[in-house]
């Protein structure tokens, strides 16, 4: 079935489906977290998300609404609003008849009072497996989903027009998921497209799964368990090997008992293996990535210190020298191995392969891109290094681009942020007022040069020859007591489409490509965006101001 073809009434139906008894589970009731947000005194609540997890219990006994958090949560980018959490159960009978009724205009009352939701769109159910080697960035807000994995049905704010603050305030999210931490544990920072949504999640209790490896024949092994009120039924397990973009591996077979063997040849990659129920057409278990270990090495050693220590001296705070001494470790008295590699005569020349074609494809997409200039070429490796930013900027700028460095000069800018073709994107610029050759000690700052710095950026923008049209530029300088000193160099897009992406520049600026360094994308934009917001907010000062365009 297609995206285009699914709506309320079709998800309504399909969850009535799941949810009869002996499918998936024996589901009786729900349990109803909201983290909402009250936007004014004596306004509705407006949905910040959601998670209606289905569960079985013994008593038919409900839950009242009450809040979790004692104090209304403030954030100080949105003074006027109280943030709460919200717990209660109710009967699995009310799911898909409040579903239904707000599909067809009626307000969203689950809990007896009325919650904003900002006209939901209703997407296909997905199955969750749990964490495995790599986290599954749902189950950062789903329900203890750590066994079989769980059936996921959502209702999308596509828009999210109520919450857009979120997005142009990143640090926003990050206060808000942390003071929600300490009440349930829900992951909201790095998930802000989940923003305004509503998720119901069906985990997978009919059965208990387990995935593994026979450690004498090798064979892949699913253990089932059924639940005591469960009538067992034909099911097949399916496990794939995925390597250097082929299925090196491939098995499936009927589960007719307690324990299914799968044949495996020891084929490269990480295994992933399904749990299906051909007769209601389910994923009732999924495995995630896995890995057996083939080999164990264990290596001991002896520290020895009589001629095996490492001495020298530092001067600590008050410069007084200070003796350091380090035991040296001698080599591996005793090394062992249990087991056996696996014998694959072409996997380091694959493996060679694979590096070769990872960097390349890294360097297209700039990703990774090491500068080399050499002798003479350096004013066309540093246009290269220039046009690589500007790329960067037309393919992720959309949603803003944030430019983060010390030595950051109006020149600078003009070169990059204003290559931005996004009309009215949120572009920013941070420095500290460095000097190419900059000798003023970091520990004393010297104003009277930042006060020429900035009159000179001024001067500089104030000149220049251009239109300014539909752009949103604001230029900030570290000075003074305001905010801290910083040096790293990061260009960071803080609303790209899958969430905040930096680029870590391992160089100002104005020395792009002209000496050895590495442009490379950072796996923890969200709080590099975070870090550069706070200094942001901390510099929000008309000292600290050196160029504003609106």
């Amino acid at each position: 079935m297609g995206q285009n073809s699914w709506d309320n009434l079709r998800a309504c139906q399909e969850l009535e489906r799941l949810t009869q008894p002996g499918v998936l589970g024996f589901y009786t009731h729900l349990e109803v977290t909201e983290i909402f947000a009250v936007p004014g005194k004596g306004q509705v609540p407006l949905n910040v998300f959601s998670i209606l997890s289905l569960e079985e219990r013994f008593s038919a006994a409900v839950e009242p609404p009450r809040l979790l958090n004692i104090d209304r949560i403030r954030l100080r980018q949105f003074p006027e609003w109280a943030f709460g959490i919200q717990r209660y159960t109710k009967p699995i009978g009310d799911l898909v008849p409040a579903l239904k009724a707000y599909g067809e205009g009626h307000p969203w009352q689950f809990s007896g009072e009325e919650l904003i939701l900002a006209k939901p769109t209703p997407v296909p159910p997905q199955f969750v497996p749990p964490n495995t080697f790599g986290s599954i960035p749902l189950n950062r807000v789903l329900k203890n989903n750590i066994w079989n994995g769980a059936y996921v049905f959502e209702w999308v704010d596509a828009a999210k027009t109520e919450l857009r603050a979120f997005f142009d305030e990143p640090a926003a999210l990050q206060q808000l998921t942390a003071a929600i931490r300490a009440c349930v544990p829900l992951g909201l920072d790095g998930l802000s497209d989940r923003l305004g949504n509503i998720v119901v999640q069906l985990p997978i209790t009919v059965l208990m799964a387990g995935f593994g490896q026979d450690r004498v024949a090798g064979d892949f092994t699913v253990a089932i368990g059924w639940h005591p009120k469960a009538k067992p039924r034909p099911l097949r397990a399916t496990l794939e090997n995925h390597h250097d973009q082929v299925i090196s591996e491939y098995a499936s077979g009927v589960i007719t008992g307690e324990l299914t063997r799968l044949r495996v040849n020891g084929g490269q990659g990480l295994h992933r293996s399904v749990v299906w129920d051909d007769h209601h057409r389910l994923v009732l278990a999924a495995s995630g990535e896995l890995a057996f270990m083939d080999v164990i090495s264990l290596s001991m050693h002896g520290v020895r210190h009589e001629g095996l220590v490492r001495t020298f001296e530092i001067p600590d705070r008050t410069g007084t020298p200070q003796q350091i001494s380090v035991p040296l470790i001698s080599p591996p008295d005793v090394t062992s191995t249990v087991g056996e590699p696996r014998s694959n005569p072409a996997g380091p020349w694959t493996s060679r392969r694979i590096y070769d074609e990872e960097a390349a494809r890294l360097e297209r997409e700039r990703r990774f891109v090491q500068y080399r200039p050499q002798p003479g070429k350096k004013a066309v490796q540093h246009e290269k290094a220039l046009e690589d930013l500007r790329s960067l900027i037309h393919q992720h700028g959309q949603g803003g681009a944030w430019l983060w460095d010390p030595f950051l000069a109006a020149e600078d800018i003009v070169r990059t942020l204003f290559f931005c073709p996004h009309p009215n994107a949120d572009l920013r610029a941070l420095t500290a007022g460095r000097e190419p050759l900059d000798a003023r000690n970091d520990e004393e700052e010297d104003l009277s040069a930042s006060a020429s710095f900035v009159e000179r950026q001024r001067h500089q923008f104030e000149n220049l020859v251009s239109d300014f049209r539909a752009l949103k530029l604001e230029f900030r300088i570290k000075r003074g007591q305001a905010g801290w000193r910083f040096h790293d160099r990061f260009l960071i897009f803080p609303n790209a489409q899958t969430g905040a992406k930096a680029w870590s520049l391992g160089t100002s600026v104005n020395s792009l490509g002209m000496q050895h360094h590495i442009l490379q994308e950072t796996s923890n934009a969200q709080l590099i965006a975070q870090a550069f917001a706070e200094l942001w907010d901390a510099l929000d000062h008309p000292d600290c101001r050196i160029w504003k365009k609106s």
